[in-house]
């Protein structure tokens, strides 16, 4: 069975968590290469001093510049504050001051931090064990194609943890860490295509609807001209395969307008509209293309402000 190969919520934890002094070079590379979308120029470069600080070994520098960017908004600031306190440099490792750090940052769309507070509530460690929030915090940093988030979301998938088990939503979330190339996805996407393979849809299929996950206030992010949403939800095994049409209208007008929408076969994606300020609702369809049938999930509304 495909779900005995699943890796338990600890050994996520110890391979992709970050909880590690030997996590400590990847979460170098991603605090360069993964910019926040409201940080300024002079900010870019003032959190490269306090990440050429942290690299120097020179923590008690890092977290001063670090502390002052983050108190200004920088998320990537507030990431390294995370990264400190997690691994326990210039100090002892407090959990409770990690997962605030990582939280604001993840709140501001920073996709590594996203993954870092997810691994928490999936572990356990800092936080009350909550797999059904980590699941969340997963699907918005697999949004912004975080490898491991896509990963980790796929084990849940797989598992039936925080999400309902749904092996064809794992091998989709598999298959995306795999071709963003993280190997070990490879083979699991291969053992959920051969699992999903062996099963042949009933003569009579129901559809269930997608269960929206709420759209908070931080997962609606304005920068410029340009809105960017968080959208994501969990969705049942169903009987046949299916893809997903996420739709957004327009409540400015009436009738109803379309302001975005797209067909995919993951539980995430990221959508823009304009930054102007304006009423919304969007919905997720259970497409089954080969029945040319649908299941609508129920409308969300929400504002850009």
């Amino acid at each position: 069975m495909i779900s005995n190969v699943a890796l338990s919520s600890a050994c996520r934890a110890a391979l992709f968590g970050g909880l590690a002094l030997a996590l400590a070079g990847f979460a170098r590379v991603v605090a360069v290469c993964a910019a926040a979308p409201s940080e300024s120029a002079d900010d870019h470069v003032d959190a490269d001093l306090g990440l050429s600080a942290f690299n120097d070994r020179h923590y008690d520098e890092a977290r001063q510049i670090w502390r002052d960017l983050a108190e200004r908004g920088d998320p990537r600031a507030a990431f390294g504050l995370g990264l400190l306190n997690d691994l326990g440099v210039g100090g002892a490792q407090n959990a409770a001051a990690t997962l605030q750090w990582y939280l604001r940052a993840a709140k501001a769309q920073f996709a590594p931090a996203q993954f870092k507070v997810a691994v928490m509530y999936d572990s356990g460690i800092g936080v009350a064990r909550d797999p059904a929030v980590a699941a969340v915090w997963y699907a918005r940093a697999a949004a912004h194609e975080h490898t491991r988030a896509q990963y980790n979301l796929a084990q849940l998938y797989e598992t039936g943890e925080g999400t309902p088990r749904n092996i064809a939503l794992a091998k989709v979330w598999y298959e995306a860490a795999a071709a963003n190339g993280l190997d070990a996805a490879t083979t699991k996407a291969t053992a959920a295509r051969i699992f999903l393979s062996s099963h042949k849809p009933p003569a009579a299929v129901t559809l269930t609807p997608a269960i929206l996950s709420s759209l908070t206030a931080e997962a609606i992010a304005s920068v410029g001209d340009k809105t960017t949403l968080e959208l994501c939800w969990s969705a049942q095994a169903q009987q046949t395969p299916v893809e997903y049409y996420v739709q957004i209208i327009s409540l400015a007008s009436a009738p109803a307008e379309i302001a975005f929408s797209a067909y995919t076969e993951r539980s995430a994606l990221l959508a823009r509209l304009p930054a102007a300020p304006a009423d919304y609702a969007w919905r997720v369809y259970t497409v089954a293309p080969a029945l040319g049938d649908y299941a609508p999930s129920a409308w969300s509304y929400f504002s850009v402000r």
